[in-house]
């Protein structure tokens, strides 16, 4: 839309790090919120469970103990036997359950409506458990969104320090993957702020068009919208001039 772009290139702040922070978090969050959705989450949407990725992360999972016993030092060696079960069965029990319950839901996928007979959101992160929907907190039920970002994964993250501190590998990843899981619905949350945000100020571009650009009336007589530039002195021209913005946002719409 060529009147709010106008606008959101002049006035719109953007912070690159921030924004890259954003965008790593959300690219990098996939296996790491794969690792604790699969317990507490059903009813996957068909192209956002995959079960190749289970069998990546499962695969990688399985490994790492076993590269962690062949790099052990030799100061070790004489009890990495010892070692090895102590640490690492809590890790294996965990790899085990994760593999159970992530068949669980891949067969829940396989017998869901059919995505193209438009029964089903083939992107859907699946269904919260109802154990959360029904907390309350003062007589209030929580938010989706505090459910997301918080509550499913405050069990993880506590569960994931005290076997860290029990000193279980697998809680260190747990805990991470807690983080995770938080940040990256924070930051979904966060850019379905701003997209609202965008087409809310598009609307209200829109509206406040006539009388920022051809009225000239202040910023708190247009809901803020100020016209920054030149403008032709005729009214009727500038009339028109906003006439042809809308034309060109109705053929691009088209």
């Amino acid at each position: 839309m060529k009147k709010n772009i106008y606008y959101r290139t002049v006035f719109k702040r953007s912070n690159a790090f921030k924004e890259g922070l954003l965008a790593f978090f959300l690219a990098f969050c996939s296996w790491p919120r794969l690792l604790l959705e699969v317990f507490i989450r059903k009813n996957f949407g068909e192209r956002y469970f995959s079960l190749s990725a289970v069998m990546t992360v499962g695969g990688i999972l399985a490994l790492l103990p076993l590269i962690y016993l062949e790099t052990m030092s030799r100061a070790f060696r004489s009890s990495e036997g010892m070692t090895f079960i102590g640490h690492f069965t809590t890790w294996y029990v965990y790899l085990a359950g994760f593999l159970y319950v992530s068949f669980q839901r891949y067969e829940e996928v396989k017998h869901l409506p059919s995505v193209f007979d438009f029964g089903r959101f083939s992107l859907s992160t699946g269904e919260i458990h109802p154990w959360f929907l029904d907390l309350r907190f003062s007589g209030e039920p929580a938010t989706i969104r505090t459910i997301e970002i918080w509550l499913e994964p405050l069990g993880f993250a506590i569960g994931g320090f005290l076997l860290w501190a029990l000193g279980q590998p697998i809680g260190l990843v747990i805990l991470i993957s807690s983080i995770f899981y938080s940040l990256s619905y924070a930051g979904a949350y966060h850019q379905g702020d701003h997209f609202i945000m965008d087409k809310i100020d598009e609307m209200i571009c829109n509206e406040e068009m006539v009388s920022s650009f051809v009225e000239g009336r202040d910023a708190s007589q247009t809901r803020g919208v100020s016209f920054y530039g030149r403008r032709p002195a005729d009214p009727d021209t500038r009339r028109k001039l906003v006439d042809s913005f809308m034309e060109e946002d109705v053929v691009e719409a088209l």
